[in-house]
This record gives structure tokens, C-alpha cells and sequence, in this order.
């Protein structure tokens, strides 16, 4: 899988897939540093999930975030096709990964890296 850390979530969600990614509740978007001290974006997503009649979040983290195309449907933004394509093939240098919901078109964005960051059942939200 293209998400690092992602084994973390075997604990709670033992048949993961980046298909039950079909709500996004959380949307954060800023600019950091990285260790070179150049500025990087950062784009932190909360998915939810459902998962034994528990609603879990999950937050994914990508760096280094380029042409960004979100469009929000309401409180929660339902996704119908999220996908993460490998470009490393493609010679798409320096971005690794076309984040995308290839049914709508809701979310469309290039990066370098992708990461797991949490997982907790939700206290406040439930699909």
C-alpha cells in the first residue's frame, strides 16, 4: 500500500482498504518547514469510517501538496471513487501520487508522500 504506517490500523480495521474511504469529515491545509527549512504544505484529511457499527476517524497526512481541487458538499463531504495512483512510473518527478475521487471529482491533488497519522473511534460523529 502507498500509506506509510498504514499496518498501524490493523489493530481496529483488520480488512483495510483505501475504498471505505467514502466520507471526509476534517480538511486542514498548511505550510510548514521541512529539515531543509524550505516551505512544504502539508495536507491533513479526516476520513471516516465504519467499521462493527463503530465510526472510526482517520487522519492521512500528504506533504508537499500541489495543484489542490476540493469541493465540500456540506457538513460531511462524501467521496464515491477515492483513489491514490502511483506516478513514480510515470517519471512525474517530484510528485509520487495523484490523490483523487475518480467518480465525482471531489478531491484532486498531487503529492510526494502519504501518511498514516491516527486512527480513533469518533465521539462526536457517526455515518
Amino acid at each position: 500500500m502507498k500509506i506509510r504506517n498504514i499496518e498501524n490500523i490493523k489493530p481496529f480495521i483488520s480488512n483495510f482498504t483505501i475504498r471505505q474511504l467514502e466520507w471526509l469529515s476534517d480538511f486542514h491545509l498548511y505550510i510548514t518547514q521541512d529539515k531543509y527549512f524550505e516551505n512544504t504544505s502539508i495536507l491533513d484529511i479526516t476520513f471516516l469510517i465504519k467499521e462493527s457499527s463503530k465510526t472510526y476517524e482517520l487522519v492521512i497526512r500528504f506533504s508537499n501538496v500541489e495543484s489542490l481541487k476540493f469541493e465540500s458538499g456540506g457538513a460531511l463531504t462524501q467521496i464515491s471513487g477515492f483513489n491514490i495512483r502511483d506516478l513514480k512510473e510515470h517519471g512525474y518527478h517530484p510528485m509520487k501520487y495523484l490523490i483523487e475521487d475518480y467518480e465525482n471529482g471531489i478531491i484532486n491533488f498531487y503529492c510526494n508522500d502519504v501518511e498514516f497519522v491516527s486512527l480513533n473511534e469518533s465521539e462526536s460523529l457517526t455515518i
